[in-house]
């Protein structure tokens, strides 16, 4: 049986706040802490991780109630600002899990406002913090942050590099589509901060962490031969490629947390092949995701959905007649030692192995982790003007999207999206390449 205990209302609305502008649980976590009490009760970030992971502390749901009108929820007000087709989404999901046996969107902001409330009763109460978890298929607590994030994105490099125009909800499970236009530089449409964030990660992109850890290494000397690994990657591909699959990987574990496993360029490094996908790791609840990295620079928008989610259409039809996961084979084919220490790889392998008194492996199918590439003419325009035509060509994008995973099954795969325009694919990818590796 589930339990509306904190975890799982934080979990629940993530992400659909209204001012949510990532999808991180600990943002969730604030935003209603922040809400409930008229901004009044604020914490740290290490506060909001263990709360988001083990449920608040008696002194924490203490300091809440005292700082909430009971009389006048602010937190009804704020929740009621949900799009309406979010609250009949979360409505239904209460219904499922068995936690109310009716309620209505209407009623939604109401209904989680005493849940809220009840939990925090029950936290102030508690003698003890006891971990908050609900049903997981695994025998064994998923640890988190084991395998950590490998980007570097010091002083907001990501955030100076992308403005985010539109976040949207997709009907598959736990999947989302965020659109990003290039912030210009000085007003001038520009790939400069963008090479940037880019070739500070080329090392962390095609290196494992075992070859970036210890021993004193030469930064330098490793970024040096990173440029040439993926000059000879460019060679076996095209420069599409590389900077699709570089930026799914920033996308990836920039805004999910969902640091790297393997990149295709690395799997190139190790055995010379370019046929395997770059595979990412997700926590998610009490359990993980495998994420497929995916990616597609076209021309036309309509053709970068259909031929990205076409790629994704033929790793799920090989799982579905008897292959598996594409993500666990891959992975039990690879010498895990070489890139993990044991710990992580003791970590991964619970993931995908059966264990005793759990027949079926955790992971049973693939996410996918898509990066979309389109041409649109006139990004020079006045920002509010090149919003307007983002906003339609993601509302067109949600509906190709929307027809080829209802058409193609792909609804029970978790699907995460990120869309950007570009004035030129063609020649912007080739220059952004040469600036980074040379040929």
């Amino acid at each position: 049986m589930v339990e509306a205990n904190f975890v799982y209302l934080t979990d629940l609305v993530n992400p659909y706040l209204p001012d949510h502008v990532g999808s991180s649980i600990e943002e969730t976590v604030a935003l209603l802490i922040q809400h409930a009490t008229n901004g009044k009760v604020e914490y740290q970030h290490t506060s909001l991780n263990n709360f988001a992971t083990e449920g608040l502390t008696p002194n924490a749901a203490k300091k809440i109630l005292n700082s909430i009108d009971k009389e006048k929820s602010s937190l009804i007000t704020y929740l009621s600002e949900i799009k309406e087709d979010q609250l009949s989404i979360l409505s239904k999901q209460l219904k499922q899990d068995g936690i109310v046996t009716a309620v209505y969107r209407g009623q939604f902001p109401r209904v989680f406002n005493s849940l809220f409330m009840e939990e925090l009763e029950r936290a102030k109460n508690r003698k003890n913090n006891r971990k908050q978890k609900k049903l997981t298929t695994s025998n064994e607590p998923i640890k988190r942050d084991i395998i950590e994030s490998t980007i570097k994105d010091e002083k907001g490099i990501f955030e100076e590099t992308f403005n985010e125009i539109k976040k949207v909800k997709l009907p598959s499970r736990s999947s989302g589509m965020r659109v990003f236009a290039l912030l210009p530089v000085n007003g001038i449409y520009s790939h400069k901060k963008l090479i940037r964030l880019l070739r500070k990660n080329l090392a962390r992109y095609i290196f494992s962490r075992k070859d970036r850890a210890g021993e004193n290494i030469d930064l330098e000397e490793l970024s040096a031969e990173a440029t040439t690994e993926l000059r000879k990657f460019v060679r076996e591909c095209n420069p599409k490629t590389l900077l699709g699959e570089l930026l799914v990987y920033i996308f990836l574990e920039h805004c999910e947390n969902a640091p790297k496993i393997f990149t295709k360029a690395e799997f190139f490094k190790n055995n010379h092949s370019i046929s395997e996908k770059s595979i990412f790791i997700r926590k998610h609840k009490d359990t993980c995701q495998f994420i497929i990295g995916a990616s597609n620079l076209e021309v036309s928008l309509e053709s970068s959905v259909k031929d990205a989610l076409k790629q994704c259409e033929e790793l799920k039809d090989k799982s579905d007649y008897g292959e598996g996961p594409y993500s666990t084979n891959v992975i039990q084919r690879s010498v895990l030692d070489s890139s993990f220490d044991i710990e992580q790889v003791n970590q991964i392998n619970s993931l995908i192995l059966p264990k005793p008194g759990n027949p079926s492996p955790v992971i049973q199918i693939d996410s996918y982790g898509i990066f979309l590439g389109y041409q649109i003419d006139n990004l020079n325009d006045e920002k509010d003007e090149l919003k307007n035509v983002l906003l339609r060509d993601a509302e067109k994008a949600e509906g190709l999207i929307n027809k080829f995973v209802s058409q193609h099954g792909l609804s029970e795969h978790p699907i995460y999206l990120y869309l950007v325009p570009f004035k030129n694919v063609e020649i912007e990818s080739d220059r952004i390449v040469d600036h980074l590796v040379g040929r």
